[in-house]
């Protein structure tokens, strides 16, 4: 059951997207797309509001519908919907960055959280301190070592989760990590 404070919330909220729902659209239209880097502008915009880091927000406010869709575990709102309509103050293009972001937590069902975060920093701290592209592989910034090669022996991810690290973690680099030839 819901409670007072849950339903007027949703009452606020509803009335708000009536009485304003220009306020959306104007607000979309702030910011042209462009590469939007999604654990900035978590950081900068949310982390005021919400857990300092996007993981653990998703890990205890989210969780996806039937369709795939981002959710609000407590109160079933759809996530891109939510933040369309405002909450946030957030561009048509942060928006689907934030979305796309948030969404791409819950699909690689936590693992570097699960397997990783015992002994290492934030996956983003990670990828861009120590990680980068080299011909199109993710590669140890100083040793060059294929990455995909060393998580088959380390930190015991099984076979099925190593390509969900690797993507995860590739997501992470900003478009300058990457390099093509031999270590520099």
């Amino acid at each position: 059951m819901m409670s007072l404070r849950v339903i007027a919330r949703i009452l606020l909220l509803a009335s708000l997207a009536a009485l304003f729902p220009q306020t959306a659209r104007a607000q979309t239209a702030r910011m042209p797309d462009q590469a939007v880097d999604s654990h900035a502008l978590y950081e900068r915009r949310c982390a005021m509001c919400h857990p300092p880091h996007a993981g653990d927000f998703a890990i205890k406010a989210l969780t996806r519908d039937r369709e795939g869709r981002a959710i609000g575990r407590k109160s079933g709102f759809d996530l891109e919907v939510f933040l369309a309509r405002g909450h946030g103050r957030l561009s048509a293009g942060e928006v689907r960055a934030m979305v796309a972001h948030l969404t791409g937590i819950l699909e690689r069902r936590f693992v570097y959280h699960d397997k990783c975060r015992i002994c290492h920093d934030r996956a983003v701290v990670l990828a861009r301190k120590r990680l980068v592209m080299r011909d199109g592989r993710l590669t140890g910034r100083y040793s060059g070592c294929d990455i995909a090669a060393f998580l088959a022996h380390h930190g015991r991810p099984t076979a099925d989760e190593v390509p969900v690290l690797i993507d995860m973690l590739t997501r992470q680099l900003p478009s300058l990590a990457t390099t093509t030839g031999p270590r520099g």
